[in-house]
């Protein structure tokens, strides 16, 4: 009930809009959703006629950042994503037969995993949608004392909490107003804080619940916890297993740098196998932890798994969880219910394995640096060689370049180090500071040593499309070849992206339109590569729309770039599809390409109208020629006049009849030609013989002059 209220009132309170990241990739069984809102207090999930809805309990509004939903996985478990800008519901269309698992990966950072078949008996997410704030049910109440729900904490003799009183039920239900309760209710919220004993959260997860009928509470959803007081913290318990606790672990439970005893590897394995099994065969635990511990030393996470299977999955022992979370890190697996999901503050090598279990560190939440770059660089040098570039990443993407460097160096110095992965790293790293230039030196280094790996080629093309510099065939043809090894992984959208713009870079436009949609996040670096690369010939046959043909959907930047070209190579009415409709209002640049579009269609006045207002000398410019056009050749000197075009000024006399201006530097022919004009009429002569002779001989010097003029213009060439 407290939680219901507390959403009610605070839907009532002026609210901000937030912004929450979702992010997305694609496994073999099963689609991810991550979804971050630093600081979001709760969530709810629900079902709708196409899939489920998904809000967070915020202060205000919350809008959604799509941008990524569609980098990673296909539209086949996840059809389509909605965001409902008024009331922050994200929508999820499946396009399977499936169901989705949530889960809590940390405060504010909720994990939507998309899995085939049916959800698993009573799971709470499959209850129709509903959005807390709404539609609250309400009580009519009465005057008396308010109810203490710390009195509880505080009444037992032996310090622990009474009992709750005991209700009526089922209790009374209508028409309320919260107002009697307000002043009260946050005396209570404040108290509770302080203490640290209540928080909220949204309805709509499973609780444990006391004696009393919830059913007959429908705003309730209040937890009576084994302490006293009241607990509401985390998500519950869900269908498909228990979230682990989040304290931190004890940093000796995970010192893996002395799990091999000083034994060599040999030694290592076969004491492992020794000793497992106890008298009656049954399993010895410690001995069964020793072997684990020995194999994720080795870094074999799938035998250490194997191994760890001889025990259930329930056995004693707080590290057995964190042993076999570890084991699927290193074997670069995720791990929805690891333990170490919360403890990226935690000091010691806790936090190294919590900064791993997330694909992505959570912006605005606290880690502690310093312990995971110290844990990591006590690792031993083959799982440092192992576990460093995927830990380098993850920094880059915070924009922390120090401690991807101080991991990069920390490659480097180990034995036998792998310098392709050195080489990697570095090209990330440029990339990063801006420098693609340097980037794409370090990534010829790293696919020259190791070709083989999609990583190396992956960075070799978005270096070059960074600089949209040629690159070799040969790159193409070598991720085309990988393709195979990378299907059904995380991997293969970054490789079908390179693999297109690398044909795209390499001169295969066709091939590249072919490999690729207009949906596709790699359309518009396509059409960058394109526009700026390919022949005119390559170029038209794409960028010519068919009548009937849709403009595909890509950043407008790329779009007027493509018009650009197509105004350079004399198609304005194609040029005009990819501009769209252009108002007065819009901006100053968009509004002179459409103006250069509908000069070069014959609409001068639709060229004015376009130009209204803009200062620039070539908008300037652009007005002067349609008003020439027009014939309004005052105009147009006025035009040229102000984009300080003096020299274009002058050459409109002519066109008003003013041949006196014409500068004197010009070639002789033009000014002989002009002479014609300007030249003061002979004297007359006498008699009609003399008259006629004057006009052949005027005639004459006419013809000569513009013959001249005509001969000193180059006529069209042909190819």
């Amino acid at each position: 009930m407290i939680r219901a209220l507390l959403l009610v009132l605070i839907l009532t309170m002026p609210v901000e809009a937030q912004t929450a990241r979702v992010l997305s990739g694609e496994h073999t069984d099963f689609t991810r959703l991550v979804v971050e809102l630093p600081g979001a207090a709760g969530w709810t999930l629900g079902r709708t006629g196409t899939g489920y809805s998904f809000a967070f309990s915020t202060q205000g509004p919350t809008t959604y950042d799509l941008s990524g939903v569609w980098q990673r996985i296909p539209r086949t478990r996840l059809a389509a994503v909605t965001a409902d800008k008024e009331t922050g519901v994200l929508g999820l269309q499946l396009g399977c037969d499936c169901h989705i698992f949530p889960f809590e990966y940390g405060a504010g950072i909720i994990v939507l995993d998309i899995k085939p078949g049916p959800a698993p008996a009573g799971s709470a997410f499959e209850a129709p949608f509903h959005l807390p704030g709404f539609e609250s049910p309400t009580v009519e109440t009465g005057a008396g004392p308010g109810y203490d729900w710390l009195a509880d904490q505080r009444s037992g003799s032996d310090g622990r909490a009474s009992a709750p009183p005991s209700l009526p039920l089922p209790l009374e239900t209508g028409a309320i107003s919260l107002e009697p309760l307000r002043d009260e209710l946050l005396e209570q919220i404040a108290r509770g804080g302080a203490e640290g004993i209540v928080d909220m959260e949204l309805p709509g997860k499973p609780q444990k619940v006391s004696e009393i009928d919830r059913g007959s509470l429908p705003w309730s959803n209040i937890r009576i916890g084994e302490e006293a007081g009241i607990n509401v913290n985390g998500p519950g318990a869900f269908a498909e297993g228990q979230r682990p606790q989040s304290a931190c672990a004890d940093p000796s439970l995970l010192n893996l740098p002395d799990w091999s005893g000083g034994l060599s590897p040999m030694d290592l394995l076969a004491e492992g196998r020794s000793g497992l099994y106890g008298e009656f065969d049954a399993p010895e635990p410690a001995e069964i932890r020793h072997a684990v511990q020995g194999l994720l030393y080795l870094g074999f996470g799938a035998e250490a798994l194997q191994t760890a299977d001889l025990l259930a999955k329930e056995a004693p022992g707080e590290d057995m969880a964190m042993l076999r979370s570890i084991a699927l890190l290193i074997d670069g697996e995720s791990d929805p219910q690891t333990p170490f999901a919360e403890m990226l503050g935690c000091a010691g090598p806790a936090a190294l394995w919590a900064a791993l279990a997330h694909d992505r560190l959570p912006v605005g939440r606290g880690l502690n640096r310093d312990a995971i770059l110290q844990a990591f660089a006590a690792l031993p040098a083959h799982l440092r060689q192992h576990l460093g570039p995927g830990l380098a990443d993850r920094f880059l993407a915070l924009d922390d370049a120090d401690a991807a460097r101080m991991i990069r160096d920390s490659l480097e110095r180990t034995p036998d180090s792998d310098k392709a992965a050195v080489a990697l790293l570095d090209a990330k790293s440029e990339m990063q500071k801006g420098d693609p230039e340097t980037a794409q030196s370090h990534a010829e280094t790293a696919v020259a040593l190791d070709g083989d790996q999609a990583d190396n080629l992956v960075a070799l093309v978005e270096t070059h499309l960074r600089t949209l510099d040629p690159l070799s065939p040969d790159i193409a043809e070598a991720l085309q070849a990988l393709r195979g090894e990378v299907e059904g992984t995380e991997q293969a959208p970054v490789v079908d992206r390179a693999i297109v713009l690398a044909l795209a870079l390499s001169g295969q436009t066709g091939a590249a339109f072919q490999a690729t949609s207009a949906r596709d996040e790699a359309a518009a670096d396509l059409w960058r590569v394109t526009t700026d690369r390919a022949e005119d010939d390559a170029f038209l046959l794409h960028a010519v729309l068919p009548p009937d043909e849709t403009v595909p959907d890509i950043v407008p930047e790329v779009r007027l770039m493509i018009a650009e070209r197509l105004l350079a190579l004399g198609f304005p009415d194609s040029a005009m599809v990819w501009i769209g409709p252009v108002l007065p209002g819009d901006p100053p640049h968009l509004r002179y390409m459409a103006a250069q579009a509908a000069y070069g269609q014959g609409d001068a006045h639709g060229a004015i109208a376009l130009t209204e207002g803009l200062e620039s000398r070539e908008a300037l410019a652009l007005r002067a020629k349609a008003l020439v056009q027009l014939d309004d050749l005052a105009g147009a000197e006025a035009a040229l006049a102000a984009a300080g075009e003096a020299e274009d000024s002058v050459r409109l006399g002519p066109w008003k009849g003013d041949w006196g201006g014409l500068d004197p530097a010009l070639p002789a022919p033009w000014l002989q030609a002009a002479s014609l004009v300007t030249a003061p009429p002979p004297a007359v002569s006498n008699g009609l013989l003399g008259r006629g002779d004057q006009a052949i001989d005027a005639s004459v010097a006419a013809r000569v002059s513009i013959e001249t003029l005509l001969s000193s213009i180059p006529g069209p060439t042909q190819d």
